[in-house]
């Protein structure tokens, strides 16, 4: 793996998080950008989540905090830093402004512009992810691109079904990819910063295609049974070792123009019956099978690499972070991450081969054998636009999709969070008061927990000092085991203190997003933390088990076997079976892992690190102290 993105992102991240905090500006509650950050097993690559052109419109919110949220923690428990990029703070305020330069394209509106793709901005990364980007590049930003690419980086472009303009501006993913609009009208010969987009009526024709010899169709296709033409991993890269058929939700095929740079990853197989989506302008499907292009495909062009999805559905899971622009209302997104069809591993595999540069400069030969061309790469629906250059529905209500002053409080880009702030100041609420707070509010709230709800992935809390109220808390796959009364009856009755995002669970008001949870005694202070050996600060397993990642801690429990040997051990909670795993530094092997000193099986151990997840378990890394405890039960 290289190095490079590591000592570049501290620099660059140090200085926007100054900046950010030094000035104040009306768009501040959504500042700084998020970062993601891995632990001892960082392996020095950066992946820029963008969202600088788009990701967040409609029902929208592929962010690294959102509903890409599984997707980014799946990359840096890999070892990725992840981070979320909004453009370039030119004027220095800490805040990423964007300005219409697109129906003014002149170099003044686009040097005003600050949420714009440059080289210097996304240089410091090794991938760039663009997810349903509904905003065009100009000029500049594909030449950017281009660049970055030449450089030896990757991007993974993540499309949708035609007519996925989720912000009615006229463009959706499929059409912001290839560089050019469906229609043939002439508004979309813009000159200027953006040159002339309209449809060029040919396959090999168009940025994308140029660039990459590959374009997304104008398809919108349903297969939820999930699509399965998978190549061998030899023909793929390797990229398809575990991956299964992949969903398809209202998605978009592509073609492949050159075979000596593109190649497709994932068919329609011979038992698939793709069928057109309900809302497709068009039949939908054109050619089905193989012949309607690959669903998801990759590009080797010159030192750098890209792939291609034609659906969000399969990548996305159910905690969207913003509201809806348009109307202010709580997105809806779907848990297609862990769903049946999702391309986790998939998603996974593609980053990892972006990620890693490698000198062959295009597909050919036994080593990387070629793509296939896709027959008939621009099919006859394809040459212009059914809707004729107009949204598929006319923005309402005051909302401007190229105007952020126009967009609904919590809504990405909007001058104010939700309650006209941060959507929270930092106390903890009672439950009555965290029910007053809407939909999208980030809230931090304590009640008595009373029973399980759709066990085990739920729990209700109540207002001691008034019993109707209740919120339903919904659990992360985390904090199940410990806090579930399913799985752990004795914490009915107990009061807890959670951290989340309020919203709906099963239409009924509840805590979402879950970012922390602990018991705490009628005063507040943390109850059931306090271990019966150990430092005073120690903490048990089951507490440290529902620990945000990143969180310092010091843990006492039980050892009880080894992990990955020699390389990690368990240590579990007697009292409720939780347990934890702990990844051993070279040093701390000999003496501390039970494959090499099995006594150690049964002792009780305190351990001072980073709270993390290894082999995608709750786990203590970046482990600076281990201590054998003698006082402990």
């Amino acid at each position: 793996m290289i190095t490079r993105g590591l000592t570049r992102i501290t620099l660059f991240t140090a200085l926007a998080l100054t900046t950010a905090l030094a000035h104040g500006a009306p768009y501040e509650w959504n500042y700084p950008a998020p970062i993601k950050t891995p632990g001892a097993n960082d392996n020095g690559n950066v992946v820029l989540f963008d969202v600088s052109h788009g990701g967040t419109e409609g029902n929208a919110d592929w962010v690294i905090d959102g509903a890409f949220s599984d997707f980014a923690d799946a990359l840096v428990a890999e070892g990725y830093t992840v981070q979320e990029y909004r453009g370039v703070d030119k004027n220095g305020d800490g805040v990423i402004q964007f300005v219409d330069d697109y129906h003014t394209p002149t170099e003044a509106a686009h040097a005003a512009n600050e949420a714009v793709i440059t080289y210097p901005g996304i240089s410091h990364a090794d991938v760039l992810v663009l997810a349903e980007s509904n905003r065009p590049f100009t000029i500049a930003e594909r030449d950017a691109l281009a660049q970055f690419v030449a450089d030896g980086n990757g991007v993974f472009f993540i499309a949708d079904h035609y007519n996925a303009d989720r912000n009615l501006n006229t463009w959706d993913s499929t059409e912001v990819f290839n560089g050019y609009n469906r229609s043939t009208r002439a508004k979309y010969d813009l000159g200027g910063t953006y040159g002339d987009l309209r449809n060029p009526g040919t396959a090999g024709d168009g940025w994308l295609a140029e660039t990459f010899g590959v374009r997304f169709r104008f398809n919108a296709i349903d297969w939820k049974s999930g699509v399965s033409g998978i190549v061998d991993p030899e023909q793929g890269e390797g990229l398809t070792v575990g991956v299964d058929p992949v969903l398809m939700a209202g998605g978009a095929t592509l073609a492949i123009t050159d075979p000596s740079r593109a190649k497709g990853l994932v068919y329609f197989g011979p038992s698939d019956s793709p069928a057109r989506w309900s809302h497709a302008v068009d039949s939908g499907v054109y050619f089905g099978g193989e012949a309607e292009g690959p669903y998801v495909a990759i590009a080797k062009a010159g030192a750098g690499k890209a792939a291609f999805i034609g659906d969000s559905s399969p990548i996305e899971d159910d905690s969207p972070k913003y509201r809806r622009q348009d109307n202010g209302e709580t997105k809806h997104t779907y848990p297609g991450w862990t769903d049946a069809g999702n391309a986790a591993v998939l998603s996974v595999n593609i980053v990892d081969w972006l990620a890693t540069p490698e000198s062959y400069t295009a597909f050919g030969g036994s080593v990387h054998p070629a793509g296939d061309a896709t027959p008939n790469p621009l099919a006859s629906e394809e040459l212009d636009d059914p809707d004729n250059g107009a949204p598929w529905r006319e923005p309402s209500g005051g909302y401007a999709p190229w105007d952020p002053s126009t967009f609904a409080a919590g809504a990405y880009g909007a001058p104010q969070g939700i309650d006209g702030g941060d959507g929270g100041d930092g106390t903890t609420l009672t439950v009555t008061e965290a029910l007053a707070r809407s939909n999208g509010t980030d809230v931090t709230a304590t009640g008595e927990i009373t029973r399980g709800i759709n066990d085990p992935y739920a729990l209700e809390i109540a207002d001691p000092a008034n019993p109707g109220a209740t919120l339903y808390v919904k659990l992360e796959s985390e904090y199940r085991d410990a806090f579930s009364p399913a799985n752990d009856p004795s914490v009915v009755g107990e009061t807890l203190q959670v951290t989340g995002t309020r919203d709906d669970y099963m239409t009924e008001p509840s805590i979402e997003s879950v970012t922390a949870m602990k018991l705490v005694d009628d005063s507040g202070s943390d109850s059931g933390d306090e271990t019966a050996c150990g430092s005073a600060d120690s903490i048990t397993v089951s507490t440290a088990y529902a620990s945000s990642l990143g969180t310092p801690l010091t843990v006492v429990g039980e050892v009880i076997g080894g992990i990955n040997d020699p390389y990690a051990l368990e240590l579990g909670d007697p009292s409720n079976g939780t347990s934890i795993y702990v990844k051993l530094e070279s040093g701390q092997r000999a003496q501390y892992s039970p494959a090499n000193n099995p006594a150690i099986v049964g002792e009780w151990l305190e351990v001072v690190g980073t709270r993390d997840e290894y082999m995608t378990h709750p786990s203590v890394e970046s482990v600076s102290s281990l201590t054998l405890l003698s006082s402990c039960p």
